[in-house]
């Protein structure tokens, strides 16, 4: 999180100063040549000056947005708060710090590097833009309604490739290990699960990726973490990418390692079940919603027959679906018991309690310790029970004798009721309700396009009995609940944004021109994320919240400068075409100091490089999108509204 957190200040953090800046250089510039001399200090001083109080409008008020729609970050809980909330308030203080020495320490140092004599000499790159750009602009200005047109056909299509991208809670950090998680039958043994487990382990070995690899079977004496001897956790390291062989000179993928893993496993170790994750995630999975997978589907009701039964037609459903993965019941198979019911009525006949015959069978099979016998300073318990022969045979504990009144005693037999039943090995429940969960691992697809087709497939094949339902949980339900907040919130922001414009410009055909960048900008992010196959997720709408801001301050610094021109008495097609090509440098600037700042976080391959790609990602997209838009479509829109925003003005005045 700190090098996500650096690399977004590196880009952004400067975009005040260079604003500034630049206007301190063009003012000297201009003010050199309209003298024809050098300037002295204190004409220095006073052009400065002068520059940074025509620019502090788009600048200060460009970069008080950009902290303004990072406040729907904080209304984010649970998992995603904790990873950006941080990450936002760092990035506020940081902004706001900048801001503060872009109109302070930066005038004050260019007052004393800044020569009076600075050459208007522009530099190559920018000499190229400008002679790309002034054709592109005089086109667009021309041909007004086909760029309006193209603009808005731009938007739309952004919107429809949106609601195409799918979507995940967070992108899936790649752990550099892989974790199986075996589930074997209830009835089996301890040993019969170890023996199993070591098989399975050499099996797992012969992998040539496998570096090592370690199992834990059952409950430890002391635990948190519950599970029965047919449950067993297997973690499997992987060598360092240095030293795995190459296939056709190329490192094999995690996700081709895993299929092998699996089919090797259920070829050779059939009769138990397998749910594949990483071990971070397994545990975080756990957690969160007391399953073990990302995506659970929970079915409550009363009966664990009906339960068992309806789990096991949705995963018949669910395996069908393309980049289902792993699906499984949650382990909830029955096991043989001796059950000992007592005869109530016969028992209230002959005078005996139920108490007597549960504790006679209780020394019979547990024991019971009647004394101790010593040796020296040692001491044993002295416990009373039948032979290990006898407790196994149920016919012996049918002649189990039961005391009467008057030392008389009975068979057990004749007093309860006994027999095998097969029961339940373990029952759940959640909010006091019984449930069964489906365990889901996507593979190959994201959450919620999966999730979507999956739930429409489950309505339509599986009915359930009345009295029993269904919830989706893990990742999908965390996914929601944060899209249902920024829903909430992130128009709430959008909203103070507007009036932080107008509150600025003070007319509302300016201020809809300025907020135009912002879906210009959204276009952008979302080709990006299509163009490089990543989902939308939580990391990604931290993107676009960013470059809601990023982008409003182009435009805030685009329309402030036709005002200024046409304060100065410029008027027509002169303003548009002077106040876009003075402006081109400090946009351009701005934008590749943020895509510069971001690159690394788009191109990072280190630990944690899966939540930071989708953001950066985003950002740079936006940015491109945003910058060529705003340069070109947003001239042609306050050329078409400039009768309509002089008026207004005048208006107000």
């Amino acid at each position: 999180m700190e090098a996500k957190t650096g690399a977004a200040h590196f880009g952004i953090i400067v975009d005040g100063a260079v604003i500034v800046l630049d206007n301190c250089v063009r003012h000297i510039q201009e003010r050199t040549k309209g003298l024809g001399r050098k300037l002295s200090p204190s004409e220095i001083k006073d052009t400065i000056h002068e520059a940074t109080m025509e620019i502090r409008k788009s600048a200060g008020f460009g970069e008080l947005i950009i902290v303004v729609v990072f406040l729907p970050v904080f209304a984010f809980v649970g998992i995603e708060g904790k990873m950006f909330i941080p990450m936002a308030a760092t990035f506020i203080f940081a902004l706001v710090s900048a801001l503060v020495l872009s109109f302070t320490f930066v005038p004050a140092l260019g007052t004393l590097l800044l020569r009076g004599n600075v050459e208007d000499k522009e530099p190559l790159l920018m000499r190229a833009l400008e002679k790309i750009y002034s054709p592109v602009l005089n086109f667009s200005l021309k041909a007004k309604r086909l760029i309006i047109g193209l603009a808005i056909c731009a938007v739309v299509l952004g919107g429809f490739l949106f609601t195409r991208l799918g979507g995940e809670f967070l992108p899936t950090l790649n752990e550099g290990s892989i974790a199986v998680q075996m589930i074997r039958p209830v009835t089996v043994g301890i040993s019969h699960s170890v023996a199993l487990e070591e098989k399975s382990q050499n099996i797992i070995k012969k992998i040539p990726e496998v570096s090592h690899i370690f199992s834990r079977i059952g409950t430890a004496e002391i635990s948190m973490d519950p599970m029965g001897p047919n449950i067993s956790d297997s973690y499997i390291m992987l060598k360092p990418e240095s030293e795995r062989p190459k296939i056709n000179g190329k490192i094999r993928p995690k996700e081709e390692i895993v299929s092998e893993i699996v089919k090797e496993l259920e070829a050779t170790t059939p009769g138990q079940r397998l749910l594949v994750s990483q071990p971070i995630q397994l545990r975080f999975n756990e957690l969160m919603e007391g399953t073990r997978s990302d995506v659970s589907l929970k079915i409550f009701g009363e009966k664990q027959d009906v339960l068992t039964e309806e789990a096991e037609k949705v995963v018949a459903v669910i395996q069908k679906i393309h980049g289902a993965g792993d699906v499984e019941v949650e382990a909830k198979g029955k096991m043989t018991v001796l059950e000992i019911k007592p005869k109530y009525k016969t028992l209230k006949s002959l005078g005996i309690s139920a108490s007597e015959v549960l504790e006679t069978i209780g020394i019979a099979i547990g024991g019971d310790q009647v004394g101790i016998f010593y040796e020296g300073m040692k001491r044993f318990p002295i416990v009373v029970r039948l032979g290990s022969e006898k407790r196994d045979d149920i016919e012996e504990i049918k002649k189990l004798p039961v005391g009467l009144t008057g030392g008389s005693t009975i068979p057990l037999s004749e007093v309860a009721e006994i027999r095998f039943k097969d029961n339940y090995s373990s029952y759940s429940r959640e909010e006091t309700k019984r449930r069964i969960a489906v365990l889901i691992n996507p593979r190959g697809r994201d959450t919620e396009s999966f999730i979507q087709e999956a739930q429409k497939a489950v309505e339509e094949q599986v009915k359930l009995p009345a009295g029993y339902y269904m919830e989706w949980g893990g990742n999908f339900k965390n996914l929601n609940e944060a899209k249902n907040r920024l829903a909430i919130f992130a128009p709430l922001a959008l909203i103070f944004v507007l009036i932080m414009i107008y509150a600025a410009f003070r007319n509302i055909f300016e201020t809809m021109l300025i907020f135009l960048c912002v879906p210009f900008a959204l276009v952008g992010g979302v080709l990006a994320l299509m163009i490089k196959g990543i989902p939308f997720s939580v990391s990604a709408g931290v993107g676009f919240i960013a470059l809601s801001g990023i982008a409003v301050l182009n435009g805030v610094v685009l329309v402030n400068n036709f005002n200024n021109l046409r304060d100065k008495g410029k008027t027509g097609v002169e303003v548009i075409k002077r106040g876009a090509l003075l402006r081109l440098r400090p946009v351009m600037m701005t934008a590749l100091t943020d895509i510069l700042g971001f690159l690394p976080m788009a191109i990072a391959t280190g630990i944690g490089a899966e939540v930071q790609r989708p953001l950066a990602t985003v950002i740079i997209g936006g940015i491109v999108s945003s910058t060529l838009l705003t340069l070109i479509v947003l001239p042609v829109f306050y050329s078409s509204l400039e009768k309509w925003i002089m008026k207004f003005s005048q208006n107000n005045t």
